[in-house]
């Protein structure tokens, strides 16, 4: 309630001002920020996708009304979008008002995902930065004051931008169901010296323990682990992006569908009594919310800068996780009970079953199965970049494992859907065969990158879902008509835009299809290609939930006891 009431509060006390443009692009974190704008009528609301285009569409309506005019966009690498227009408006005295979500203090500086340090993120161009609290009963009625602020600030001589940090705690709206512990809400991150390899491989051996290793860049680290793992017994949950899921190392111990058994609750039900974290945090949110919230299970942590973000570890060793794998797999003496791994092998086999049955009936295309096909047609030594928001979540939900050996790559850092596409064709340079995976939202932020991939010819192909809009947020409980009005989520969030990814990329000369069968897409992504090629495959959104649903409610019934 709380979120709420401050935002109206802001977004009444600017109209009452003056202000009458804001510009809003998408966003889980800026939710209330969308629903207190949405709900003023004086202010006028537009919908852009891009934040670097929001940013100076902002300055040129600024410029012609004479009229401060608001940026809202949520946290993380969108708030850095901004930023040449941060710098364009204090060069040219134009009045904005940047409101930038933000994930809460708390969250800050502990590798939560999607945060990043947003505290005078623009330097010294805003002529004001104010961080505000989180809102509570005791400062809700502040949002007035910042308004207030914000506005002669910007209005002041020489008129220029303002920069509003807003924290914002779960959940994020009323009506919303109770949400996971917040990664990083829990007790103080335990900060004790490391103990010996030894004594560490003494205190696991023989336990019911289980590995999660998060994303990893070290090209030794997928054999380390893979031969840690055969020592002690214990399964591993692997993120797509450690390398773990897909070569010529051992796969025996290396589950294909940890993030579905974890949403599935199977980590309750067969509970480690040990888990050996390596790395930061994986992609599967239902890993990372159950380690938050069962600190009782004994959790080390392996990680080169010691950040906890779920505040979890009982113990945390700031070292590589290459070298403490292979410095465990030679120190461990008694592995696990075989019938302990067991146990998750086939409940993972079981998954993998159920989902591959499922989806042989969903028809296609489905988001799932695009995911899969494009991970099973890959060649050899492929560079395989995956998009964030959803293609990430379904490759590692749904694309299993495989002894291909192919490389997976994913800005995963701070979790942006921004330069994708850039990235990939990085990638591509180096002359191996080059894929990426990604949304239609995060491709309109880099259609740039089109451009560079026509101008340098690069062997890139570009595997684009479709959906016309922002599918992630049909899965958040801002999707509920009950919480948010359809008309406000569908144009504020969702933000549809029609757009047609092959007539663009044909008209910059680029190979392009639109494929709606499963096997002229597997034969498209195998196929070699000395320039680039498009492929776009459309969806639906709101079909996709459901299939989501489906399949992790099936997974659900054949693992019940």
């Amino acid at each position: 309630m709380m979120n709420q009431a401050f935002s109206r509060n802001l977004a009444a006390k600017l109209a009452d001002l003056g202000v009458a443009h804001a510009c809003i692009s998408p966003g889980s974190r800026n939710t209330p920020l969308i629903a207190g704008f949405a709900a003023e009528d004086r202010i006028e609301k537009w919908p852009i996708l891009d934040e670097r285009s929001a940013g100076f569409f902002g300055v040129g309506l600024a410029k012609a009304t004479g009229q401060p005019v608001v940026l809202i966009c949520t946290s993380g690498t969108a708030a850095v979008e901004y930023h040449a227009a941060v710098v364009e408006a204090s060069q040219s005295e134009v009045p904005l008002i940047v409101l930038t979500a933000d994930r809460p203090p708390a969250l800050r500086n502990v590798g939560a995902p999607q945060t990043i340090d947003q505290l005078s993120l623009y330097g010294s161009s805003p002529r004001l930065f104010i961080d505000a609290g989180v809102p509570d009963q005791e400062n809700v009625l502040h949002a007035t004051d910042l308004a207030t602020e914000a506005w002669r600030a910007a209005t002041s001589s020489p008129p220029g931008p303002v920069h509003l940090n807003l924290p914002f705690a779960e959940p994020l709206l009323d009506g919303t169901s109770p949400q996971p512990p917040e990664s990083g809400s829990g007790p103080p991150l335990p900060t004790d010296t490391p103990p010996a390899v030894g004594q560490l491989a003494r205190t696991i051996a023989g336990r019911k323990g289980l590995i999660v290793a998060g994303r990893n860049n070290d090209p030794a680290f997928p054999t380390a682990c893979a031969r840690l793992a055969a020592t002690t017994g214990f399964p591993v949950i692997a993120d797509p992006l450690t390398g773990l899921r897909h070569g010529v190392h051992p796969l025996e111990h290396v589950l294909a569908c940890g993030d579905l058994l974890a949403a599935a609750g199977l980590l309750d039900r067969v509970k480690p009594d040990l888990v050996l974290r390596l790395g930061p945090l994986p992609t599967s949110k239902a890993v990372w919310t159950w380690l938050a919230a069962n600190p009782d299970v004994e959790q080390i942590l392996v990680a080169v800068d010691g950040k906890d973000a779920t505040a979890s570890a009982s113990t945390v060793l700031t070292d590589t996780p290459t070298r403490i794998a292979l410095a465990l797999a030679e120190s461990i003496a008694i592995p696990t009970p075989s019938a302990w791994a067991a146990e998750w092998r086939r409940a993972d086999e079981t998954a993998a079953a159920t989902t591959a049955a499922t989806l042989a009936t969903a028809g296609f295309p489905n988001e799932p199965e695009i995911a899969r096909i494009v991970v099973d047609a890959m060649q050899p030594q492929t560079s395989f970049t995956v998009g964030s928001s959803m293609p990430i979540r379904d490759v590692d939900a749904y694309a299993g494992k495989s002894a291909q050996p192919i490389r997976v790559f994913g800005n995963r850092g701070a979790n942006g859907i921004d330069g994708v596409v850039s990235a990939a064709l990085g990638t591509a340079a180096s002359g191996l065969p080059a894929v990426v995976l990604v949304g239609d939202v995060s491709l309109f932020h880099d259609l740039n990158a089109l451009g560079t991939a026509a101008q340098l010819d690069l062997a890139l192909t570009i595997v684009v879902i479709n959906n016309d809009g922002g599918g992630i947020f049909h899965f958040l409980p801002q999707s509920d008509p009950e919480i948010m009005d359809a008309a406000t989520f569908e144009s504020l969030l969702a933000t549809p835009h029609g757009t047609d990814f092959v007539a663009i990329a044909g008209a910059m000369g680029i190979e392009a299809h639109e494929v709606t069968d499963p096997n002229e897409l597997g034969r498209l992504v195998s196929a070699p290609n000395s320039g680039p090629r498009l492929i776009q495959v459309r969806t639906d959104r709101v079909a996709n939930r459901e299939l989501h649903r489906r399949l992790l409610a099936e997974v659900g019934r054949a693992l019940s006891p």
